[in-house]
Formats: C-alpha cells, sequence, structure tokens
C-alpha cells in the first residue's frame, strides 16, 4: 500500500517540533549562560509589579465577580449582565464591588497578621529557649521506654548510640541557632518585608486598571488574535484561553479556601487535644495543604519531628488528628470547595507534581496540577476531533478491549481475554458433555422401549397362540 503525505498533519508535526526544539535550547542557554540567565532575572525583576497586578486581579476578580452578579444583583435585576446597564451604572457597581472585595481582603489579611504572627514569632522563640530541656525529656522518655520494652532498644538503641554526636553537633549547631536567629531577626524580616511592598503597591494599583477595564483588554485580546488567525483558529484559542483561565482560577481559588478551612479546623481541634503550639502547627498544615496529594505529608513530618520532641505523647495525638482531618478534606471539604475543576485522575495528578515540582520547586508544586489539567484537556479535544474526523468512537471503554477495527465498515471488533476464551471452551467442553450424555440416554431409552416393546409382543402373540391352540383343541372335540 502505498504511504500518502497529509500535509495538514505535516504542518502541524513540523510546528510542534519546532516550537518543542526552541523551547529545549532557550532552556539550555538559560541555565548554561549567564548572561542570558541574568537578562532574565532582570527582566522579571523588572516587571514584578506588572506581574503581581495581574496575580492579584487574576485572585481578585472572582469575588468581585460575585459582588457585581449576586450582592448588586438584589437590589438591582439588570445588574447580572453589565450589558444592559447604563454607563454609569456600570462605574458605580464595579468601584463599588473592587471596594468591597479589596476591603474583605484586607480585614481578612489584618485579621490574619495581629492574631497569627505574634503567637508565630512567640513559638519559635519559645521552641528556641526550651529546646535543651524538651531534648533531655525526650531522652528521659525514650531511656524509660527501653527499659519497659527491651525489644525497641534491640532495634533502634545501637542506632541512637552511634547518631546520637551527630544528632547532639547537628541541633546544638545548626537547628537550635538557626531557630534563634531567626527570632531574634524577625525585625530585619519585617524590614525586608516592607521594601518589598513597594511592588506589592505597584501592582496593587495595576490590579485596580485591570479590573476596571477587564472588558476592554478582553476585547483588545480577542481582536489581536483574530487579527493573527482565521476565524476557525481563533474560536478555538478564545475556547482553550477561557478553559485555561477557568481551571487555574477553579483550582487555586478553591484550593486557598480549603487549605484556609483545614488550617482553622487543625487550630481548633490542636486546641481542643491542648497539643503544644496550635498557631503554629495550624499555619505549616494550611501552608502545605496548597500542595496536592503530598501536601499533607510534607506539613505532617515537621510537626510531627517537634512534638516527638516536645511531647511524645502528643506526637500520637497530632498524627491521628491530622489522618482523620485529611479523610474529611479529602472526602468531603475538598471535593464540595474543588469540585471536578481539574478533571484528570489520580496518576496524573502526581505525574504533575513530580515532574513541574522538579522543574520550578514548589510553585510547580502549586500550579502544575492546573497546568497539567489545560494540557489534558487541549490533547483530549484534539483526539476528539481527530477521531470525530475520522468517523470512530470518542469513548475510551470502546477501546479498552479492542482488538482491531474492520477496515470496510469500521466496527470495533473486541479482543477476548484468555479467561473468556478458556470460560468459553470450559462452557462448550460442558455442553458437549452434556449432549452426549442425552445422546447416551436417549439410546438406553429406545432401546428400553424396543425391549419392553418385544416383550409385549412375544405376550401378545404367546396369548394369540395360546388362543389358537385353545380354539383348536374344542374344534376337536
Amino acid at each position: 500500500m502505498k504511504f500518502k503525505w497529509d500535509k495538514k498533519y505535516l504542518y502541524w508535526g513540523a510546528t510542534a517540533l519546532v516550537v518543542l526544539s526552541i523551547t529545549v535550547l532557550f532552556n539550555f542557554l538559560l541555565q548554561n549562560n549567564l548572561a542570558i540567565r541574568n537578562a532574565a532575572v532582570t527582566l522579571v525583576k523588572i516587571c514584578l509589579p506588572i506581574i503581581l497586578g495581574f496575580i492579584i486581579a487574576f485572585l481578585v476578580n472572582p469575588l468581585m465577580k460575585w459582588f457585581e452578579t449576586s450582592v448588586f444583583s438584589i437590589f438591582d435585576k439588570k445588574a447580572c449582565d453589565r450589558r444592559f446597564l447604563p454607563k454609569w451604572k456600570k462605574n458605580l457597581y464595579r468601584v463599588l464591588s473592587m471596594v468591597f472585595s479589596y476591603l474583605v481582603i484586607f480585614i481578612l489579611a489584618a485579621c490574619f497578621i495581629i492574631a497569627v504572627i505574634p503567637q508565630i514569632t512567640e513559638s519559635i522563640v519559645n521552641i528556641s529557649i526550651l529546646f535543651p530541656k524538651y531534648k533531655e525529656n525526650f531522652l528521659a522518655w525514650f531511656d524509660g521506654l527501653t527499659k519497659k520494652y527491651p525489644e525497641i532498644y534491640k532495634y533502634l538503641g545501637n542506632y541512637i548510640k552511634e547518631n546520637e554526636e551527630i544528632i547532639d553537633n547537628w541541633t546544638d549547631t545548626t537547628l537550635v541557632p538557626w531557630l534563634t536567629s531567626l527570632a531574634s531577626k524577625s525585625s530585619v524580616i519585617l524590614l525586608t518585608i516592607f521594601k518589598a511592598l513597594k511592588d506589592f503597591v505597584i501592582g496593587f494599583i495595576i490590579s485596580i486598571y485591570v479590573l476596571s477595564k477587564k472588558e476592554l483588554f478582553k476585547g483588545q485580546a480577542k481582536k489581536i488574535v483574530y487579527s493573527i488567525f482565521n476565524v476557525k483558529n481563533g474560536n478555538i484559542i478564545i475556547k482553550n484561553t477561557r478553559m485555561a483561565s477557568d481551571k487555574f482560577a477553579g483550582f487555586i481559588i478553591g484550593k486557598i479556601v480549603d487549605s484556609l478551612i483545614i488550617g482553622v479546623l487543625c487550630f481548633i481541634g490542636c486546641t481542643i487535644i491542648r497539643i503544644e503550639y496550635p498557631v503554629l502547627l495550624a499555619l505549616i498544615i494550611g501552608v502545605t495543604n496548597i500542595i496536592p496529594f503530598f501536601g499533607p505529608i510534607i506539613g505532617a513530618i515537621p510537626c510531627l519531628l517537634l512534638l516527638l520532641v516536645i511531647n511524645p505523647a502528643h506526637a500520637l495525638y497530632f498524627l491521628i488528628f491530622v489522618v482523620i482531618l485529611q479523610q474529611v478534606d479529602g472526602n468531603f471539604i475538598g471535593p464540595k470547595i474543588l469540585g471536578s475543576s481539574t478533571g484528570i485522575s489520580s496518576f496524573w495528578v502526581i505525574f504533575a507534581i513530580t515532574v513541574f515540582g522538579g522543574f520550578w520547586g514548589i510553585p510547580g508544586m502549586i500550579i502544575g496540577v492546573p497546568l497539567m489539567a489545560v494540557i489534558y484537556t487541549l490533547i483530549q479535544s484534539w483526539l476528539d476531533i481527530t477521531l470525530k474526523n475520522k468517523e470512530l468512537s470518542k469513548n475510551t471503554d470502546d477501546y479498552i478491549y479492542l482488538d482491531h477495527i474492520d477496515l470496510d465498515n469500521k466496527d470495533f471488533v473486541v479482543k477476548e481475554l484468555p479467561s473468556v476464551i478458556l470460560a468459553r471452551k470450559k462452557e462448550e467442553k460442558l455442553k458437549l458433555k452434556a449432549e452426549k450424555k442425552k445422546i447416551k440416554e436417549e439410546k438406553q431409552n429406545k432401546k428400553k422401549e424396543s425391549s419392553e416393546n418385544k416383550e409385549i409382543t412375544d405376550k401378545k402373540v404367546n396369548s394369540e397362540n395360546q388362543n389358537k391352540s385353545e380354539e383348536n383343541k374344542d374344534n376337536s372335540e
């Protein structure tokens, strides 16, 4: 059969290859060329306020939209659709929505700073001061445990003895000084934060402009897309951009709300159980919960190590509590907030966290899942279009047990599994055995019937002969 070149697929394949090559080359130059890397870092630093502005606008937009469509629609039914509003109402509702949105966020941030930051600083100072005492208590507890259960000492005693000096040196020369310096440098950290406020303030101002004129920016972006691409490709680009925006907004904002709820529940639970430093533990669990899948594990490990030194019994209580909390989050809270915002399976979630986390660290682990969801959806859409053009099924279930597709009528020929073949052969054997048994029984029944018929015939003949002999006897008399 002669192979036919399809120019369309050749074009897309060549384009994909060129884009991939440029990406790999740029990444190589960025990693290995100091000048390019410095230029990229400088560009990011210059554009950081603009990037922050778009990020702030992206995060505030859902809350502002809620005020516009849900709150103001109570007083004005036309508020849910800005197209039918006069210009003065559009501007009024937009300004009020922005003010209320920023006000809500600033109040929450202020409450967090006032309530949490001082307690976090106090907790770190207390840990750094009391850590030697915690270590002595832990060693005393462990000695008592090994005396009560000698098997534990048999397995762990030698290991601890071998590494006791390393652990002591690490805690005395690394951990405690780091905690002490961290506590003492809180003012320096605050000064650094205040210096960074310049970029944040500029970004905040930019976010106001972006939110106030977001429809104009959308219109300009669509205008550029349709001016560069034809109508069909333009529609595809606009549709996929909207899909990507929905995926990222739904996942990131939902994950932030979910993590906030988990942090509050963790604080309440630790306070009820009377576990030490509940604010610090709740903050660690809440922040790391933003990372999908591995977040609870990443957050629980340092908390458990800290509690193990402070109070081993409380470490066990905390472990049980965190496991229950994560089960509640995974089965009830998370699905209610996030819903099906990603639409990908657990395998692709782990794949995205591993790959993008390897490239970009913690930020890659956070944005990797929605990014993977966008890539997955784009590939799925392309496959659906390709299969539709070939008049083939888009349902994945139809391909699971497929052996081949008939060339003439494109019917799906199902591949039989070995277990199914064995079961069918076994069924055929049993059927054949049953048929043989039935034939044998029929033969036996026929044989029996023929013998019975012969007996009846013989009896009849004997009876007739007897009657004849009696008649002959009577005639002779």
